[in-house]
């Protein structure tokens, strides 16, 4: 590694540590850190870390990852916990050294060619250097636009020649290369010695409340985005109670909800008055306002990828009141249907010959469910069963014939030909999940948390956030946590075929027994679609008036303009397919505007069809 050097960081200053923070941090022996990110485990590395450190109860975190440095050297990621991304340069070993948090929580993206090397916590960041071409990743985007493999990872983003640091991963630059490799990883093999589904309630409330407790050590005042739903109130109620119980040591707390039209699918505030009137404490309301181009190519801009809010105007106004109202960091409760109501456990119930058990579980769901299709969850149960019972042989095979067959899908007939052959090879691969997996429960849960999809969605919500000067948490993506629900048996989890029984069962005596025993969810929907109909004269504007799309070559025009004035009757279908296959067309038009000017695409040398 030869030539010059550059860092450098912008505070954000959330923890009461943070006061005294400096970046980048420099160490006495010379390695220098750039940090983002917050740190779970500091008690446990002032415990580890010797007393010539130099660190302290009240050192900030980037202090104690530099400690952690001089003590463990490219070992450092392994003994860190919590979400975070950060580089380091060792002047004297001449090596860069990048890691990214387990999950990928944080971002983390770098441009590597043999006379330069960037790194940044944007994409933005990166396209700014005069060095760095601004160019679409052609195939990724055909993958992710016709349904590739969620699993498909490998850490490319839609901007070609930007690799994304793939979570739980560390990179090292040296003048010999760059090296990547995995510094942890979930142990689904691990044993818990948990006899009863009480002794299970119990491990969960443990870990959840540590989850919890971990994303309030803040400056600032916390928010909890609210819903009245099992997952946000569990969020909110929790904190309170940890909040009441410890006051010298947690921070204020604010709860803050959308809310619906009195009556209509979405409207949950009969849950919000319960925990008011429990806890005695008021839950800020924000209007649910339609529209889902206000604002659209500024939000494009910030989240990098071709991706739409659907209720892109609610969510503007909803981080902005929470930064107006004082807070730093925000709780909210997704990922918790994911982590705490998989249907693969059903899969291991059929395995063990429990068809038994497996049925009533089956039959519970409905009545947990008032509004769905009782008939959905048998139909995904037997399509899982069936595909779970695939050889692993001929799975490629039947990718490829899917890969081969994409073209004449009719759902999105406006995409070339040459736009699905780029989507081919991801179509066709099969799913790089292995490992010693003792039930499809933990090999569910390990794919959901390696995907793709989840990854950008972690990444999404960080830049949405970061735009309004908040850090997001998701207490449901504590590693620790998803280690424990990894190995504690899914029908334990859902006892009795109770959908997240395991939480409800937990949170007794801390939610409202009237959202403990809720039994159906608020459905966006008819918002999502009501807001299409209304733009969706703005929306055939910018795709026609654009046509960015279709002028790379991944659109054919008069196919699209047909679609358009045959789809406009159908965006108030309430199953949304419509909506959404011309959410995903939209987004990549805007998002090709916003990154990629017409002299961009003229400066392309090789053929569209041929450059995937």
């Amino acid at each position: 590694m030869q030539g010059s050097v550059g860092m450098a960081c912008q505070l954000f200053r959330v923890t009461p540590e943070a006061a005294t923070e400096t970046q980048p941090q420099i160490h006495p022996s010379g390695p220098v850190l750039v940090f983002d990110g917050r740190l779970d485990n500091r008690e446990e590395l002032l415990a580890i870390l010797k007393e010539g450190a130099q660190v302290s109860t009240e050192s900030p975190d980037p202090a104690l990852v530099l400690a952690a440095y001089d003590a463990f050297g490219d070992r450092l990621p392994e003994w860190l916990t919590g979400d975070f991304a950060l580089g380091i340069f060792d002047p004297i070993r001449r090596q860069l050294l990048l890691a990214r948090d387990s999950l990928g929580v944080r971002p983390l993206y770098y441009y590597c060619t043999r006379e330069t090397f960037l790194f940044a916590s944007e994409v933005k960041a990166l396209l700014a250097h005069p060095r760095v071409s601004a160019r679409p990743n052609h195939a990724h985007l055909a993958g992710l636009l016709l349904r590739g493999p969620a699993h498909d990872h490998q850490g490319l983003t839609f901007f070609a020649g930007v690799v994304s640091l793939l979570p739980a991963h560390v990179a090292i630059l040296t003048s010999q290369g760059l090296v990547t490799r995995r510094y942890w990883d979930f142990d689904p093999t691990r044993q818990l010695r948990l006899r009863s589904f009480r002794e299970c309630a119990e491990a969960f409330r443990h870990h959840f409340e540590q989850a919890v407790r971990r994303r309030l050590r803040s400056a600032f005042p916390v928010a909890v985005s609210v819903s009245g739903g099992l997952d946000s109130s569990s969020i909110l109620c929790l904190a309170e109670t940890l909040r009441r119980r410890g006051a010298e040591r947690h921070p204020a707390l604010m709860g803050v909800s959308y809310t619906s039209a009195d009556g209509s699918l979405s409207d949950e505030r009969a849950f919000l008055l319960e925990i008011e009137r429990d806890y005695g404490i008021t839950i800020e309301r924000v209007p649910v306002g339609l529209g889902l181009l206000n604002g659209a190519r500024e939000a494009l801009w910030h989240i990098e990828a071709p991706f739409l809010d659907t209720q892109w105007t609610t969510t503007t106004t909803f981080l902005q009141t929470v930064r107006r109202l004082g807070a730093r960091v925000l709780l909210t409760g997704h990922w918790g249907d994911q982590v705490l109501f998989d249907q693969a456990y059903l899969i291991d119930l059929v395995r063990r010959m429990a068809w038994g058990e497996a049925r009533r579980h089956l039959q519970e769901y409905p009545r947990w469910f008032i509004e769905a299709d009782p008939r959905y969850y048998r139909r995904r149960f037997f399509r899982e069963l069936v595909r779970s019972h695939v050889p692993d042989l001929i799975v490629p095979l039947l990718r490829g014939l899917r890969a081969t067959l994409a073209p004449g899908r009719q759902d999105r007939p406006w995409y070339t030909k040459a736009f699905w052959r780029c989507a081919r090879p991801s179509l066709a691969k099969g799913s790089p999940i292995a490992g010693p997996f003792p039930t499809a429960h933990a090999r569910s849960l390990y794919q959901t948390f390696r995907s793709r999809h989840e990854v950008l969605s972690m990444e999404f919500n960080n830049k949405v956030a970061a735009m309004h000067g908040l850090e997001t948490t998701f207490p449901f993506l504590d590693r620790d946590l998803i280690s424990v629900l990894m190995v504690i048996p899914g029908e334990m989890q859902t006892w009795k075929g109770v959908p997240k029984a395991i939480l409800r069962d937990a949170m007794r005596g801390v939610l409202p027994e009237a959202i403990v025993g809720r039994d159906w969810k608020g459905d966006m929907s008819h918002l999502i679609n009501g807001g299409m109909e209304q733009d969706y004269p703005h929306l055939v504007s910018c795709l026609e008036e654009g046509r960015r799309a279709v002028q790379w070559g991944y659109v054919k025009g008069d196919v699209m303009r047909e679609a358009l004035m045959r789809l406009k009757d159908q965006v108030r279908d309430p199953n949304g397919g419509a909506t959404w296959r011309l959410l995903d067309l939209l987004g990549l038009e805007l998002w090709l505007q916003v990154f990629f000017g017409e002299e961009t695409r003229e400066k392309e040398s090789v053929a569209y069809g041929l450059a995937c």
